[in-house]
């Protein structure tokens, strides 16, 4: 299985630059490959898009994969000149576009409309929330108002609050986290001397300050149209299953399933690496995810790293999710306190698997932290 480490792909910038990238999360960062004169204003588009290796189709800040047709794979790592962090899928149906997952900020999100509006002529109508973490639905504000937003009630309730104030973006995602990493790759650039590592920090750095800055223009914009169970759309002969199977990575994680093109867009709730599981539900998500199992799949799309063709990858998942929570069950009933059970977990077969976990002791807390929480009878 393949399996992406932050730690690993910046190791031409140091040991501590990379640790330090693993507050970026569990996305793979991408990489500069496009110059900064082709970088595109919000609003601008330019025509065509550009063919690049594979047939893959090139905007100057994101790459669209076309896995069936008019259905689009957009992964995080773009080009390199926005932050987009989490994968993206297109559906282009006859009369319109189907987006699912908004990326990270405003600019972000105005970027991938304008990058579709290259793809296609067609006009953006729908927005699918996976769920209510920033990095998939921070770009939620850049839509305009007759794009329905459509996203679990969870989903619709989590945004409702101050979502920039909870822990998991504190941890993770807030311009104070971030804005280390932009002052780490400053740090770094002054003394480094190899030609092509400056080359990446350089475009690293670009990268990391226009996305700091975005961050301070984001505005929480929930979903506007909401589901519990299930909600199929039907548009121009394609079938479009939004699907509730459990609670795992949050309350109110969607799959968007294509039953015709046996294609599903798991967002968090499955994706190749460790889950985060800081808002999540440890002790369910092995059942959700094998309601999951039970679609009929050829390629599954998940909220970060590549695509996988391989349903029993879901398996490494669960026996990972099952292995953690017993682990800290065990800890929580022998009388552990939150630091001891920190000291004392062991999970040293998954250090690859997790490597976003063992990279960031403060989201390992947040993950046992939230373990506690429902073995106490948190909801």
């Amino acid at each position: 299985m393949q399996k992406y480490s932050l730690m690993q792909k910046y190791s031409l910038a140091g040991p501590k630059l990379a640790t330090l990238l693993a507050s970026l999360f569990w996305a793979c960062a991408p990489q500069p490959q496009s110059d900064a004169d082709d970088a595109v204003a919000p609003g601008e588009s330019h025509e065509p898009l550009e063919t690049i290796d594979g047939g893959a189709l090139r905007s100057a800040t994101h790459v669209f994969e076309e896995i069936a047709p008019g259905v689009y794979f957009a992964p995080s790592t773009g080009t390199g000149a926005v932050n987009l962090t989490s994968n993206a899928m297109v559906i282009v149906n006859d009369d319109h576009v189907l987006v699912v997952d908004s990326h990270i900020t405003a600019d972000s999100g105005q970027s991938l409309i304008d990058s579709v509006a290259r793809l296609t002529d067609k006009p953006v109508r729908y927005l699918v929330n996976t769920h209510f973490h920033f990095d998939h639905a921070h770009g939620n504000q850049s839509f305009s108002a007759d794009v329905d937003i459509i996203g679990h009630e969870y989903t619709r309730f989590r945004m409702q609050r101050n979502v920039l104030e909870e822990s998991t973006y504190s941890v993770i995602g807030s311009p104070q986290v971030q804005q280390q990493l932009v002052d780490q790759i400053r740090q770094r650039l002054e003394t480094e001397e190899d030609a092509e590592a400056r080359t990446r920090l350089e475009g690293q750095l670009a990268m990391m300050e226009r996305h700091v800055r975005a961050l301070g223009q984001v505005v929480p914009t929930p979903p506007n149209v909401t589901l519990t169970d299930k909600m199929t759309l039907h548009r121009g002969g394609r079938e479009v299953q939004l699907l509730h199977l459990g609670r795992g990575h949050t309350g109110g994680d969607v799959v968007v399933y294509l039953p015709a093109e046996k294609i599903v867009f798991t967002g968090d709730l499955f994706y190749a690496g460790a889950p985060y599981l800081g808002d999540g539900y440890a002790n369910e998500m092995p059942d959700t995810l094998e309601r999951l199992k039970a679609l009929d799949l050829d390629i599954i799309v998940g909220g970060h790293g590549p695509l996988i063709r391989d349903k029993a990858q879901i398996e490494t998942a669960q026996e990972y999710l099952r292995t953690y929570w017993s682990r800290v069950e065990a800890l929580h009933g022998a009388g552990r306190s939150l630091e001891e059970a920190l000291a004392e977990l062991e999970m040293s077969e998954y250090d690859q698997y997790a490597a976003f976990q063992v990279g960031n002791p403060a989201v390992r807390r947040l993950e046992v932290t939230r373990m506690f929480g429902l073995l106490e009878g948190a909801d």
